[in-house]
């Protein structure tokens, strides 16, 4: 006798993608090698470039043993990124580099805030009482 078939859940690349830490990790890469033309008079700052960065390397590593709080983790700090360096980052034209920043952070806020709040049922813990 076969084994009966199981559901497979669909999923496509960007969810897969939701799931691992590279988007996070690339953020933290490209905030950091902003560090050193960074200016303290134009957003961002070298100190928003190196804490931001720091944040979202340590937001990848959380993602290495729990997806769903790294997700969760990751997402909040996309959103604050864009509520500290955002608006300034759309209004200068003529610096692309500020604009690609913002546009990875609401990247990641969407890839990493859809893996918080619509967990797989496999990466849902179970609740303790």
């Amino acid at each position: 006798m076969s084994a009966p078939p199981v559901a497979k859940e669909d999923t496509n690349p960007v969810q897969e993608l939701a799931r691992t830490p590279y988007p996070a990790w690339i953020m933290s890469g490209l905030l950091l090698a902003t560090l050193p033309y960074a200016k303290n008079t134009v957003k961002p700052t070298k100190l928003s470039c190196a804490g931001f960065g720091l944040v979202f390397a340590a937001g990848g590593y959380m993602m290495l043993d729990d997806i769903t709080n790294g997700a969760g983790f990751t997402s909040a700090w996309s959103m604050l990124y864009l509520l500290a360096n955002g608006t300034r980052s759309v209004t200068v034209f003529r610096k692309p580099w500020p604009l690609l920043l913002s546009c990875l952070a609401v990247s990641n806020a969407g890839l990493y805030g859809a893996t918080f709040f619509f967990p797989k049922k496999n990466e849902v813990p179970p609740k303790k009482f």
